[in-house]
């Protein structure tokens, strides 16, 4: 009896030695583990624990993003779900949400803000002559990711004081754009003007298998001349004076 019952107080001081190796476990050597499974992020001066840390510099394909910062709930982790409430702040993009890691691998973004210079999408969009200038911000009020794609997604942004400069300067007021998940698998989004500038917007985008398409008819509202001069460079002319704009390509790969 005697040597059961020290052994029952042996196994009771390793789960608590456990506890607290676990409970405060520098976060900079549970992250040496966890990089194999952190794509393209990149960490640099981490601090605090697993459950509550920061990291001093954060970056995504050798693109400097900021600071990070976030905190783990623990009560998921009896269901093998890692929860936790990150925010990217000091850098081109900023970001505040929750993001899950399911047992199967897959992540769910939930309630998540951002906010990055127009510039950014510049790449995308691929009009060389001109340069982008506003803010995007937007919210992702949900997104799956699975296999390091997005299988899918709702939210919105909107493009504020958008406006061009190079080869023609315009102001092109406020752009919006809302996206949700369809039936077939695929993101599908519409993009128009809020009414405010004299360039008129509607569009639609298609996000699938790693893929997207993009075409939006751009109209000079009330014939502004700047906004005509620079739809000379934006798109495809057409009879009607007005400019269709046509985009496709692939997304990177997440993780």
């Amino acid at each position: 009896m005697k040597l059961l019952r020290r052994l029952f107080l042996l196994l009771l001081l390793l789960v608590a030695i456990g506890g607290v190796i676990a409970w405060t476990l520098p976060a900079e050597l549970a992250l040496r583990w966890l990089k194999p499974d952190l794509g393209p992020l990149r960490l640099s001066g981490i601090s605090g624990t697993v459950w509550k840390g920061q990291a001093s510099s954060a970056s995504a394909f050798a693109t400097p993003l900021g600071a990070l910062q976030w905190s783990v709930d623990k009560s998921p982790l009896l269901l093998r779900r890692v929860a936790a409430r990150v925010n990217l702040s000091g850098g081109a993009l900023a970001l505040n949400g929750d993001v899950t890691r399911d047992a199967d691998g897959s992540v769910l973004v939930q309630n998540m803000s951002f906010q990055l210079p127009a510039e950014t999408a510049a790449p995308a969009l691929d009009i060389p002559a001109l340069k982008l200038h506003g803010t995007i911000d937007g919210r992702i009020d949900d997104a799956r990711l699975a296999n390091g794609w997005v299988s899918g997604a709702r939210g919105s942004a909107r493009w504020r004081e958008a406006a061009v400069s190079g080869e023609a300067e315009a102001r092109l007021g406020e752009l919006l754009a809302e996206f949700s998940s369809q039936p077939d698998g695929s993101i599908a989004g519409t993009v128009k003007d809020d009414g405010s500038s004299n360039l008129e917007v509607a569009g639609q985008f298609v996000v699938n298998s790693g893929q997207f398409s993009a075409t939006a008819r751009l109209v000079a509202r009330n014939g502004d001349p700047q906004v005509a001069e620079a739809l000379r460079y934006i798109g495809e002319p057409q009879p009607d004076g007005s400019s269709l704009l046509k985009i496709s390509g692939q997304l990177f790969k997440l993780f």
